[in-house]
């Protein structure tokens, strides 16, 4: 299968899925009515209204830790496969597995920086208290 093939057979598929269920949401957005009150955009806690300010701190320590996991195991779930397929017979496979890897990590880094940041703000706020 060519490149070519490839993409008229996956990519333009896709992306007419993603176009029409975006436009389907904008139709939607257009023709239903939506008139907002204070009472629509207040927050609710258990279907009460909230009285007073919340109870309990809520723990972010390990929030850092949850976006490094959430982006590192996609890469191993979706690589790991690729390791061990008949990639290294010719040239050109190799070329395209080595796109793919550099392509994962390309997706994944601004992430990965991401968490890596929150990660140190979370150690400044647990020195300050």
């Amino acid at each position: 299968m060519s490149f070519t093939q490839a993409i008229l057979g996956f990519g333009i598929p896709i992306v007419a899925f993603l176009a029409a269920g975006y436009g389907l949401y904008k139709f939607l957005l257009l023709i239903l009515p939506s008139k907002p009150n204070p009472l629509k955009v207040s927050r609710f806690e258990a279907g009460n209204i909230p009285t007073g300010l919340g109870r309990l701190w809520f723990p972010l320590q390990y929030y850092g830790y949850l976006l490094l996991y959430v982006t590192l195991e996609p890469i191993i779930v979706l690589l790991l496969p690729i390791a061990f397929s008949d990639y290294y017979t010719t040239l050109v496979a190799l070329r395209d597995l080595l796109l793919i890897i550099v392509l994962f990590i390309v997706l994944m880094y601004p992430v990965l920086y991401y968490a890596i940041k929150q990660i140190n703000l979370l150690y400044q706020w647990e020195m300050r208290r």
